[in-house]
């Protein structure tokens, strides 16, 4: 979704993304504000293998563009241990995709990553639970 009103619809948007994924078993809003034309979310995800995601925005809307200024999609077990987390803190400079950069399995495993979205976060869970209960 890049077309955008206001900071309302992108969370809109964003709840009705995690409502059509059927690997989400439950949304917990930790923190949620909005402005006209600037936002942040904070949710956990509980999913159907028992997993944990955390997930973290701050974001802004300027002639209609959504431009997503910082954010985590941290992935954990259920006993808390890293999957993966998606993330553009910028404390990877040696990464070429800096700031963008995925950690795999534990935080000291650090990979160049493209920019994500809720959506592309979502499938790539999904995939993985679905080949994991199978």
């Amino acid at each position: 979704m890049k077309n955008v009103r206001n900071a309302d619809d992108y969370l809109a948007w964003i709840k009705s993304v995690i409502a059509l994924c059927p690997e989400v078993v439950n949304l917990t809003i930790i923190r949620e504000e909005s402005q006209t034309d600037k936002g942040l979310w904070r949710y956990r995800l509980t999913l159907k293998d028992g997993s944990f995601l955390e997930m973290f925005e701050f974001f802004q809307i300027a002639s209609g563009q959504l431009e997503i200024i910082k954010y985590s999609f941290h992935w954990q077990t259920e006993n808390r241990e890293l999957i993966k987390r998606w993330d553009n803190a910028p404390h990877h400079p040696e990464i070429p995709t800096y700031p963008h950069h995925v950690h795999d399995s534990s935080e000291d495993s650090v990979f160049p990553y493209l920019p994500v979205d809720i959506e592309e976060i979502l499938r790539q869970i999904s995939e993985h639970i679905k080949s994991q209960l199978s």
